[in-house]
């Protein structure tokens, strides 16, 4: 509940200063109070739009509908004010006409400022008399007058365009003339549309930064967001890292958003630069994300995410590769990676270093850049620490990197690297290097700039490179959402939700019962989901569905059947957790790796799906009426309404909400079927060699949010003109057991996973990436080779063509 704050003044002392005057010092305090109840305060300093009252005029006109709500106060609790109270709490109070003019004043200040008012209560204190003169015969004679005294209570709350149901246990709204009632049904509402209008004319990128450990990741997102330069023991990145051992250790556990933000110059006389202006934290009036929205407009936010590069924390680099769904990724690459640096600061640590003596062979900037190329991203290279190598020292590994990036199809493009003394300018872009970037992507599709590597060196030190950086962030394309190469083999025998939201992280909110836009307070669920909007749009108040979530089916340990098991095969690795849901296959007399499929019926939607509402919407931490297909944002659960479609449960404190859920629209009946959840999947790989995998092998399958421990339960080979169909069956395929497999012959091979403890919901055709849980996992007398140096970052990516049930 919002602290009251400070009263209007029950009748104003006389001013100087006109009416227009006071209103707008009301309103600027107004402004402040709201500032002062959100959590996340912005000081931006955007134009209020005051509303206008000329001294000739008796009285305010109230607009219907609320103007454009100002940045940083989509957070605030509201400001109380209590009207008809003196400023030492007395209850003075204030006739019927007084109290209406006072709301009307009240109004108009908060419709300015993108807000409604909500009238708590309003109590009777008492009455007054005093003397009236009125004309009676051409004559003024003192009339008594008599008439009661009220105080009111009002909340002035940002409008976020929800709707509310009329509520019947608190007080009645205030009716007051020329201002429409505040718990009637809400539309979407000025403010929030231009909000909305905003995240559409404003340009996004998403940008992930990937490479190995110490290779100045978070020091080169620092200075890009802060204009710091590095001092070579990592002080741009400390406004990044999230957790103390980071801090301690110097080596990045998790993922870190950044948001950058460019506006256009004027246009240069060539045509060909436009001087663009960089706003990051080091911009003037910037102290959070929603001032970048505001100064950005119109021009491009770019949302860079930043990884751990370690080893150990696969898990980690893989989310900011693929959960996300960028647009761009970043391998950052050291310029030191194959020269001995040590004892220098900031020099970069070598595999010995990170893995120890049997791994000292191991590139592990090699591996990352594999692993991006593997997974088809549009990529950018980026060559950090370039004050630690000479250009000499240089020339081997561009080379190497030049000879992966075109026997990969890709046309690496060195951007010209810089020299001498380079001034570091924090607010605008270079117009040299804004030529260069422009006159490299000129002519060019998307696809075809998509195909492009520039490589950039810069150094965080000493500021060189940097303005190509931007330059390119400014001025990349943003890719289309990848479609299906053919639609046909991938179709869905029913048809998809119209919003589908891929679930990649969860927050917890303390507070049980949070005050809702118009001032009620009303049990809420204490969620905020953060994901990737695969398809839109979500709009606030929408009633979606969330899941699937575990049954007890799903949740029972898998039975391990009678087999015999053959000393060839491997040990079970792992934790105690994961070796009770693994399946001894046995060893098989015909060479076909197949078992038993598991026999249990699919659950029924209402026990793996629940129903939600949208409560709130935010694009990049800014407060939205609604989402757009391929935008990333957070999400407030609320509880939902009545629902006559689906017999399908409201969302229950006890439902545990985890990473790689979904959130979709409400289904009709035609398109029940699409909730159905799947316990595994069928997919198609480009066969380039013998796969790490085996039968009966534990795996680890990526695909969008979805992070799923998997056994391979079969593998087939199969011929230049077979591919399997979403609605082939094995045996309707012409197809090679996996003891046979030739693949110098073949070009693809079909893989069928099952989910080890949970159900998933995915789309057929989904790219996906399976990696093997542990390289100690993979048996030599299967003919599967790996190296036992291997990095971990090893894996075949394919598409999803049948789920499994």
């Amino acid at each position: 509940m919002p602290t009251p704050l400070p009263k209007i003044p029950v009748a104003p002392a006389a001013s100087n200063q006109s009416r227009q005057a006071r209103l707008q010092s009301l309103t600027t305090q107004l402004l402040w109070r709201l500032q002062q109840s959100s959590p996340h305060h912005a000081a931006s300093r955007s134009d209020l739009v005051v509303p206008t009252l000329p001294d000739s005029l008796e009285s305010l006109a109230v607009p219907q509908a609320p103007g454009k709500l100002l940045p940083g106060l989509g957070d605030s609790q509201g400001a109380l004010y209590e009207i008809g109270v003196a400023d030492d709490g007395t209850l003075v109070g204030l006739t019927n006409i007084e109290l209406d003019e006072s709301l009307r004043v009240l109004h108009a200040m908060a419709s300015s400022l993108g807000c409604r008012v909500r009238i708590l209560r309003r109590i009777m204190v008492g009455d007054c008399q005093w003397h009236e003169d009125v004309g009676e015969n051409g004559k003024n004679k003192p009339k008594l007058q008599t008439a009661r005294l009220w105080v009111a209570e009002a909340l002035v709350c940002p409008d976020l365009g929800l709707n509310s149901s009329r509520r019947t246990d608190g007080p009645r709204p205030l009716k007051v003339e020329g201002v429409a009632p505040q718990d009637s049904q809400a539309t979407p509402s000025a403010s929030t549309k231009a909000c909305d209008s905003t995240a559409l004319r404003t340009d996004q990128l998403r940008v992930s930064l990937t490479g190995s450990t110490t290779s100045g990741k978070s020091s080169l997102l620092g200075t890009l967001s802060t204009s710091t330069l590095d001092n070579g023991r990592g002080k741009s990145r400390l406004s990044l890292l999230k957790h103390p051992h980071e801090i301690a250790s110097g080596v990045t556990s998790s993922v870190t958003g950044s948001l950058l933000g460019y506006r256009d110059g004027l246009l240069l006389d060539d045509g060909m630069g436009a001087n663009s202006q960089v706003i990051n934290y080091a911009s003037g009036n910037i102290s959070s994300w929603t001032d970048i929205h505001s100064a950005s407009d119109p021009g491009r936010l770019v949302f860079v995410n930043d990884s751990a590069g370690h080893p150990r924390f696969r898990r980690t680099i893989v989310r900011g590769l693929v959960s996300w769904a960028p647009h761009w990724t970043i391998c950052c690459i050291a310029a030191d990676n194959e020269v001995d640096t040590s004892g220098r600061p900031g020099a970069t640590a070598s595999a010995n270093d990170v893995m120890g003596a049997a791994c000292a062979e191991i590139d592990l900037a090699t591996a990352h850049l594999e692993l991006c190329l593997t997974l088809d991203l549009p990529l950018i290279v980026v060559i950090t620490k370039l004050d630690l190598a000479s250009m000499s020292a240089l020339k081997p590994m561009v080379g190497k990197i030049l000879s992966i990036l075109k026997s990969a199809g890709r046309r690496p493009e060195i951007l010209s690297p810089p020299s001498g003394e380079v001034s570091f300018d924090t607010e605008t872009i270079n117009p040299d290097d804004e030529r260069e970037v422009l006159r490299l992507l000129s002519g060019t599709s998307v696809m075809e700039a998509c195909s492009i590597v520039p490589i950039v060196l810069v150094s965080a030190l000493n500021g060189k490179g940097i303005d190509k950086l931007h330059a390119l962030l400014r001025h990349l394309p943003v890719p289309q959402p990848s479609t299906l190469d053919n639609e046909d083999d991938f179709a869905h025998d029913f048809p998809l939700p119209g919003t589908l939201f891929h679930i990649d992280e969860i927050f917890t909110v303390r507070e049980a019962h949070q005050s809702t836009p118009q001032g009620s307070t009303e049990s809420s669920l204490d969620s905020i989901l953060s994901g990737h909007l695969r398809h839109g749009p979500l709009v606030l108040g929408q009633q979606m569905i969330i899941g699937p979530f575990s049954t007890s089916a799903a949740e029972t340990s898998l039975p391990t059947p009678k087999v015999h098991r053959a000393t060839s095969y491997p040990k079970l690795r792992g934790s105690p957790k994961t070796n009770s849901t693994k399946r001894i296959l046995p060893r098989p007399v015909s060479g076909d790796f197949t078992v038993t499929q598991r026999s249990e019926d699919p659950p029924d939607p209402a026990a793996v799906w629940r129903r939600v509402r949208i409560s709130s919407l935010r694009n990049l931490r800014l407060p939205v009426h609604s989402l757009f297909s391929d935008q990333v944002g957070t999400i407030g659960l609320g509880l939902p309404g009545p629902s006559t479609i689906m017999d399908i449960p409201p969302l229950a404190s006890q439902d545990h909400i985890r990473k790689g859920m979904v959130l979709v629209s409400l289904p009709d009946e035609s398109s029940a079927d699409a909730l159905q959840a799947y316990n595994g999947l069928v997919a198609l790989f480009e066969a380039n060699g013998p796969p790490p995998f085996y039968p009966g092998m534990s795996v680890i399958a990526y695909m969008a949010s979805v992070r799923a421990s998997a056994e391979v339960f079969n593998l087939h080979a199969l011929p230049n003109e077979a591919v399997l169909g979403a609605g082939q069956s094995s045996s309707e395929a012409s197809s090679t057991s996996a003891s046979d497999m030739d693949f110098g012959a073949i070009h693809q091979f079909r893989m069928t996973l099952h989910f080890s403890t949970t159900r998933e919901w995915f789309e057929l055709g989904s790219q996906l990436l399976v990696m093997p849980a542990s390289a100690a996992d993979v048996s030599i007398s299967t003919g599967y080779k790996v190296d036992k140096t291997s990095v971990g970052l090893e894996g075949v990516v394919g598409r999803i063509v049948r789920g499994l049930t």
